[in-house]
């Protein structure tokens, strides 16, 4: 319920010329939602599907990965390495996320069991790869006009930076895989997992696609 309200009020403060511009372009009026759940946890290492130059030197504000710190949204998506123990990326990439369980710097808070957190992982880089092969495609041929871009970039003002913020205090309590708060259940079996599946393709609509690929692109370029 708060973050429809928060959705809410940021689609009221948006100023008309922003909501007739990002309407006009095919923006979604939830897309403070749908864009910051494609990038509450982009690294660099995500960044480059889309930008194969990208660096920390980016404005893509993501749920700070030590969530003891006061700050809990960083102004840009940092650079996380994996090791290089295994022989695929994959391998690293779970030894990355196992080897980090404990570890108040891990970016998930206490809350996740390992395999949920290895869900979460690989759901935000299937997300990433899901944006880059089929919205990413239209929004660079057709790219979005400065003023669309200068109305999803102000995060400050739109709802985006305070919708990662949303994740940010919710990973504090619990394991929100989406921005609906609805109550999830542990990770476990089969049955479990069918909820867990829904949830996580809540996103992966074309019109939350396009939205994520338009800040992208808005964002890199």
């Amino acid at each position: 319920m708060r973050l429809l309200l928060l959705c809410a009020c940021f689609t009221l403060a948006l100023s008309h010329s922003c909501k007739d511009t990002l309407n006009n372009a095919g923006i979604s009026s939830r897309f403070n939602e749908t864009i910051a759940h494609a990038i509450h946890s982009m690294t660099v290492e995500g960044l480059k599907l889309f930008e194969p130059f990208a660096s920390e030197k980016n404005s893509i504000p993501t749920v700070n990965q030590d969530l003891s710190k006061p700050e809990k949204v960083l102004p840009f998506a940092p650079d996380v390495q994996t090791g290089s123990s295994f022989a695929t990326p994959v391998m690293n990439t779970i030894d990355k996320i196992l080897s980090s369980i404990g570890d108040a710097k891990d970016g998930l808070g206490p809350h996740w069991s390992s395999i949920e957190r290895v869900a979460h992982v690989f759901h935000m880089w299937d997300l990433w790869f899901k944006i880059r092969d089929s919205a990413w495609g239209d929004v660079t041929k057709n790219p979005p006009k400065d003023t669309t871009c200068q109305c999803l970039t102000d995060i400050e003002n739109n709802g985006i930076k305070a919708a990662v913020g949303w994740v940010a205090k919710h990973y504090e309590k619990g394991t929100p895989i989406t921005l609906l708060n609805r109550p999830i259940p542990k990770l476990l079996d089969a049955k479990s997992w069918s909820v867990w599946k829904d949830r996580l393709l809540h996103y992966y609509t074309p019109e939350a696609l396009k939205d994520a690929a338009t800040y992208l692109y808005c964002a890199l370029y």
